[in-house]
């Protein structure tokens, strides 16, 4: 109970690699030594009732094959990291919000819900570019539109295709957006795909607004 929650995940994975051994009886009849429970079946066990734990706490965590990873592709978790450091300015306070959803949607593995990360991840992109480019629109189409060109600080026209296909699946994908919607189906890859390029959008708004901001001189 006092182990910090790196130490824990340590132990987890020293449990499930040392500890597991084979398990043997003596068979007196034969006069040798009999295999009852292979390391390998010990460790299938262990393992199905860590994971198990890990689904029952809702952990951001899983566990497999041996090892404590992060959920999602390491990709995934890396741009989720930088979306959630630019995050924190104050502006961003909404689509901060609409990005936690979309985590805690993405993370819940036993009641999978990948309809609602697209949404959410889209929304948080949406309500980034709206606080960063206040007067360019009221909708993410409207804010892409307005700064796409090919000017300094400017979006280029095919990166802002990249915007609108996103934003076009929250209301095409099924039951996503609109109800009777039929472009396709939500998988959880597809929601992962999402999760990911929506905080590579996020990072990139945060970028270019900040390049057009002007140099204040000291």
């Amino acid at each position: 109970m006092q182990l910090p929650w790196d130490k824990v995940f340590d132990f987890c994975e020293r449990f499930f690699s040392h500890l597991a051994q084979d398990h043997k009886s003596f068979n007196r009849e034969i006069d040798e030594w009999v295999l009852i429970t292979s390391k390998a079946q010990a460790q299938d066990y262990i393992g199905t009732e860590l994971q198990r734990l890990f689904l029952e706490e809702n952990l951001a965590f899983e566990f497999s094959d041996g090892v404590v990873r992060r959920r999602g592709r390491r990709n995934t978790a890396d741009q989720v990291s930088r979306a959630e450091v630019v995050l924190g300015d104050p502006r961003l306070a909404k689509a901060l919000s609409h990005f936690n959803k979309a985590l805690r949607y993405f993370r819940n593995v036993s009641q999978p819900d990948p309809e609602n990360v697209v949404k959410e991840a889209v929304c948080s992109v949406e309500a980034t570019a709206r606080a960063l480019f206040p007067s360019a629109g009221s909708t993410l189409g409207e804010v892409i539109k307005s700064i796409t060109g090919a000017g300094p600080g400017q979006l280029p026209k095919p990166i802002a295709k990249t915007f609108e296909g996103l934003y076009g699946f929250r209301s095409a994908g099924d039951g996503v957006g609109h109800g009777g919607a039929e472009g396709g189906p939500v998988t959880k890859e597809l929601s992962e795909y999402a999760l990911a390029v929506a905080a590579s959008q996020i990072v990139f708004l945060v970028d270019l607004a900040a390049a057009s901001e002007p140099d204040i001189p000291f």
